[in-house]
């Protein structure tokens, strides 16, 4: 594995980007590509969920109900947001219920069903605003104490060892080799376990990062079955994130 990668830090914000705003403020024109924004390097936001948005967050008397409305937006986004606006009790802006709003965790367990084809329960499914909430949530519930330990993907994406960090948790790296296309032997894992074991850790959980990020890889099934089959033979929390199956290959006719 190239050693300039085991020893980077991958900052989202850091040196780079503080010199980059400055120059920005000296009139220089910067391209941001370091927090995934599409928009900055030209991407059109998507129309639907914007139009759907705005009519959900409108009263609906300049929303859903306003005479023109046909007429500046499409019917299925109407429908939809007076669907959601039902949902909310009215509209947004104020507290919900804590794991989010039931109908919207219908939604979501009904598509994880036909996704999967395994039935999900909408009470066992928590909405949170973005995914660093999500990771942070679920740490500070997992890591208890100093000696507490998560092991995470070298390279990673920092809000995981900036949170272990923040939480006085131990960061246990498992290496991605970059000859194997980025992915993580059974017996790499078992090694870095041990190796933290053996160095007074309490490992309790393991992330998953896939598409890996920054390196980019998706891992196929039976990688992803490995993960699952480890984190359960040593009863480690893992956390998924951005996970994604490749498509089986097509059957020859």
């Amino acid at each position: 594995m190239n050693q300039n990668l085991r020893n980077m830090e991958y900052a989202v914000r850091g040196a780079i980007v503080i010199r980059a705003d400055e120059l920005a403020a000296e009139g220089k024109k910067i391209l941001y590509t370091n927090i995934g924004n599409p928009h900055s390097v030209g991407q059109k936001p998507l129309t639907w969920p914007r139009q759907v948005s705005a009519l959900v967050d409108l009263p609906a008397d300049v929303g859903v109900d306003h005479p023109q409305a046909a007429s500046l937006f499409p019917a299925d986004a109407i429908a939809r947001a007076r669907e959601m606006k039902g949902a909310l009790g009215g509209g947004t802006g104020a507290y919900s219920h804590s794991k989010g709003i039931r109908s919207f965790r219908d939604d979501v367990a009904a598509f994880i069903a036909s996704r999967d084809g395994i039935p999900a329960d909408p009470e066992r499914i928590f909405l949170t605003n973005g995914a660093s909430t999500g990771i942070g949530s679920i740490l500070t519930t997992v890591m208890a104490g100093g000696k507490d330990g998560c092991m995470i993907p070298i390279p990673q994406y920092p809000i995981y060892s900036a949170t272990l960090a923040m939480l006085n948790a131990r960061q246990v790296g498992y290496a991605l080799s970059e000859g194997a296309g980025w992915s993580a032997s059974l017996a790499s894992l078992e090694s870095s376990l041990a190796s933290a074991k053996a160095a007074g850790t309490n490992v309790k959980a393991f992330v998953l990062i896939n598409p890996g990020n920054p390196t980019g890889q998706v891992l196929d099934p039976s990688a992803i079955e490995d993960v699952c089959r480890f984190c359960d033979k040593h009863g480690l929390v893992l956390l998924a994130d951005e996970v994604q199956v490749p498509p089986p290959p097509a059957r020859a006719r």
